[in-house]
């Protein structure tokens, strides 16, 4: 029988710990970038290079969840979570006492493969521990941890490097790791026995080569990168999504049931979930440019503006995701695109006049894009998916998190590159007139995905309205 825990006491620690847990992957996810510059200059390396201490954290979170799922899944959620918070914090560790690139690279990719294993089993324990009508404040609060660390990352990372150094955005997660460990043993129910299922191998190398491969064609060409590359990475991805899913289809316990996506409201939910985090990481990667380059914003004043989304966030997330539990997800959802859609549109038609208005519009819509989406779009992903799949549909949701990640920042940088004309110029050598076109280019790109995910999340209704 499960270990549900009892008490509202032991539901709230239980919530702080897998909330704490996302809140420190997700800090390391937007942590570093805006401290790639000093990095680039320490290792003496290009801006294309020094891109992959990012570009492959995010590979190996999203090539690694849903294996990992599988495993946690078989009655290893605990053992999955606390191996991943050691893996994490351990690794943190070494990238902060790396003194070459090469050094860092490797264990920016181990501290993937930690993140991966808490993104896997964080969103199984909501799933599995809350009952149904709690689950949009689980997923709430889950996504709240991770969205609040991705937006407050760039301006914590700012405050870190200009006051300590580039090591301390890693020494950080040392304190914070150890600090929750404890906590995971109380909080956390103990594993249950469940019946054992072989885990896909095949399908998880498969899964893993088609998100590297895909990544990195797009990565290479947002960059301006050496055309054979992206042409046989373009190749390889090609042939491996199509070899996964002809081996998934045959399998009896594959490691993902690809025929999920054979149900048009489970698409349309995943798709619009995934299409608001492709804009979200889109528009957070360009704006601390914008804020410097147009608006002549130092830093510190960058990373006070981006202060705002995670702030917002953290007011209205948990009463909202409690709204959406009682009334349904569909106009929340809703609500959470076109709020995306009025970030959007408000920087494509103000850019140019380097206004401070409809930047803080900007940036107080993207807060309420996670207050609405966090809970209730991530719900309906769970809700779309049969009883028994319910679990690793929720790993799926905090998948989409990761691909939409790395997806939003490589295609908004050849978006912007496109519009700009500007191949491998780097952003601080561009005119304010050229960084406007490609600017410009990629906010109309937003308003357009935007759009897409709120017709697909306005046209699936709650299924307690049908």
């Amino acid at each position: 029988m499960t270990d549900i825990p009892q008490g509202k006491k032991a539901v709230t620690l239980m919530l702080f710990v897998i909330a704490f847990a996302t809140l420190m992957d997700g800090l390391d996810g937007g942590i570093v970038n805006v401290a790639l510059p000093v990095l680039a200059k320490d290792f003496g390396t290009d801006t294309g290079t020094i891109a992959w201490i990012t570009v492959v954290y995010f590979i190996m979170i999203a090539g690694l969840m849903i294996p990992f799922a599988r495993i946690a899944k078989n009655g290893n959620i605990k053992k999955v979570l606390f191996i991943g918070l050691i893996v994490f914090t351990a690794s943190s560790f070494l990238c902060g006492i790396s003194d070459n690139f090469q050094m860092l690279l490797v264990f920016r990719a181990i501290q993937g493969i930690g993140a991966a294993m808490m993104g896997a089993a964080t969103p199984m324990i909501c799933v599995r521990y809350l009952p149904t009508q709690s689950l949009g404040l689980g997923l709430g609060v889950l996504t709240l941890g991770s969205s609040i660390g991705f937006a407050a990352g760039p301006a914590l990372g700012g405050i870190i490097t200009d006051v300590l150094s580039w090591h301390w955005i890693f020494l950080i997660n040392i304190p914070l790791g150890l600090l929750v460990l404890p906590l995971l043993f109380k909080a956390i129910p103990n594993d249950e026995k469940t019946p054992k299922q072989d885990i896909d191998l095949t399908g998880a190398v498969l899964l893993f080569m088609v998100i590297m491969f895909g990544a990195l064609a797009l990565e290479r060409a947002s960059y301006g990168g050496d055309k054979l590359l992206v042409l046989v990475s373009t190749a390889i991805f090609l042939v491996s999504i199509t070899a996964f899913i002809l081996t998934e289809l045959k399998k009896r316990h594959p490691i993902l049931n690809i025929r999920v996506f054979t149900h048009k409201r489970f698409d349309a939910v995943f798709i619009a979930f995934l299409l608001i985090n492709v804009a979200y990481m889109g528009m957070i990667y360009l704006l601390p440019f914008y804020m410097n380059n147009t608006m002549n914003f130092s830093s510190s004043t960058s990373g006070a503006f981006l202060l705002i989304p995670p702030v917002i966030t953290l007011i209205f997330c948990i009463p909202i995701s409690k709204w959406s539990d009682a009334s349904g997800r569909r106009w929340f959802s809703v609500t959470a695109c076109v709020m995306m859609l009025i970030a959007f549109a408000s920087m494509a038609m103000f850019s140019d006049r380097g206004m401070t208005l409809p930047l803080i519009l900007t940036l107080t819509c993207m807060g309420f894009v996670w207050a609405f989406c966090g809970g209730p779009m991530a719900s309906r992903i769970v809700e779309e998916v049969s009883d028994e799949s319910r679990e690793i549909g929720s790993t799926l949701m905090n998948e989409s998190i990761y691909i939409g990640a790395t997806v939003g920042v490589a295609l908004f940088a050849m978006i912007f590159t496109l519009g700009s004309g500007t191949g491998n110029v780097e952003f601080a050598d561009l005119s304010s007139e050229i960084f406007l076109d490609g600017f410009t280019l990629s906010m109309i790109t937003g308003v357009l995905i935007s759009l897409t995910a709120l017709v697909a999340s306005f046209v699936i209704k709650d299924r307690s309205a049908r």
